[in-house]
């Protein structure tokens, strides 16, 4: 029998299993290349010296094994500059802010820097940042938000390849003309920004799209086990894309209050709200997403212009080491999450487990005869 994890991801890629870990600590993203997976760094929130740095001290512990950047470049975006986007801030939004605050004894902090999902200017820094991506030669860029098509052709021609997150078969299908290498196909159930169509239903519909071309495709959303890598590979997908389950290993820099919370989490704690940057994000259930979801609260607005509002209070809220107001972006894979592990665990059990699982399938069948 043919190794069912050795897919045309590991023959591109070169890596020993097709298992892809996105995570913002690069930490992990060095234990699970150097574990055979293909680990992505979340960039957004980073300088363009600081990501710079990362991926030299990523790339002195991998290696040739590869890994990724993962960027934002949102289609759906309100631009100009800061003055003029400020006067596109209801007052009403500011009040309802402002009344938060004073109920529940919250201080304005001070964001990181001027970057991220609360910046006016987040597709220039997300360029600026897609420098560094190119100028130091990582092997992936992967957009974590709107089509990276326009990219392409620069970006291979310093050997960078591409990848897209879709939550659309229209969207994967448009990427996949445009000739991206690996489409992500995301389904409703992932942690971060999310959409609206579940993954069994998305991951076989974007294969299809993709089948007898170049691009491959990773399954997304709600993956934390090996039954769900067998699924993914069973649809025809090369591998698979996972988020949630790095956030309780040893090596993520997540506060250890959440990594106890995810834990203990139930399915019905990975809640979608628009309360943190102006899109849809899945993350853990928290008094913030709470008191936007109030029949008081008013509509997020659209990004960046929501960042700009919440900022500085969800700054504050880090600061005072407000837990009950604190979160971090989980999708619904928390429900597979029952102790903190070494992340290199994660991937061993992860293959173990789909292994045993074609091993099942293949018994069935065979005594079926």
């Amino acid at each position: 029998m043919l190794n069912p994890m050795h897919t045309r991801l590991c023959d591109e890629y070169g890596c020993e299993v097709p298992i892809c870990a996105f995570a913002h600590t690069k930490d992990v993203i060095v234990a699970v290349t150097n574990a055979g997976g293909i680990g992505i760094l979340g960039g957004v929130g980073r300088t363009p010296d600081e990501l710079r740095s990362d991926v030299r001290w990523i790339k002195e512990r991998v290696g040739d094994k590869p890994f990724g950047v993962d960027l934002l470049v949102p289609a759906s975006f309100v631009e100009g500059n800061r003055e003029d986007l400020e006067e596109l801030i209801p007052q009403g939004h500011r009040d309802f802010l402002e009344g938060l605050r004073k109920e529940n004894g919250i201080s304005e902090g001070k964001p990181r820097h001027d970057g991220g999902t609360g910046s006016p200017n987040l597709l220039r820094d997300a360029r600026e940042l897609l420098e560094v991506v190119f100028e130091e030669r990582v092997p992936i860029f992967a957009s974590g938000l709107g089509s990276p098509a326009f990219i392409i052709e620069e970006a291979h021609a310093v050997g960078t390849r591409v990848w897209g997150l879709v939550g659309l078969p229209r969207q994967a299908r448009r990427q996949v003309e445009a000739g991206v290498d690996v489409v992500i196909a995301q389904g409703y159930d992932s942690g971060g920004h999310s959409g609206t169509v579940g993954t069994f239903t998305l991951v076989p519909e974007v294969v299809e799209i993709a089948e007898g071309t170049d691009t491959l495709v990773l399954a997304a959303g709600g993956v934390s086990n090996g039954k769900h890598l067998a699924g993914s590979l069973a649809m025809g997908a090369d591998g698979i894309w996972t988020g949630t389950i790095w956030l309780a290993t040893h090596e993520s820099e997540t506060e250890m209050f959440l990594k106890q919370r995810i834990i203990e989490a139930k399915v019905e704690d990975a809640v979608q709200s628009r309360a943190m940057s102006g899109k849809p994000i899945r993350q853990l259930r928290s008094n913030w997403s709470d008191a936007w979801k109030q029949p008081d609260s008013p509509e997020p607005l659209q990004m960046p212009l929501q960042g700009m509002l919440v900022d500085q209070t969800l700054a504050g809220i880090r600061e005072a080491r407000l837990e009950d107001w604190m979160t971090t972006p989980a999708g619904q894979a928390v429900v597979g999450i029952h102790e903190i592990k070494p992340a290199a665990e994660v991937v061993y059990s992860l293959v173990e487990e789909a292994m045993e699982q074609f091993d099942r399938v293949s018994g069935e069948a065979a005594s079926s005869h």
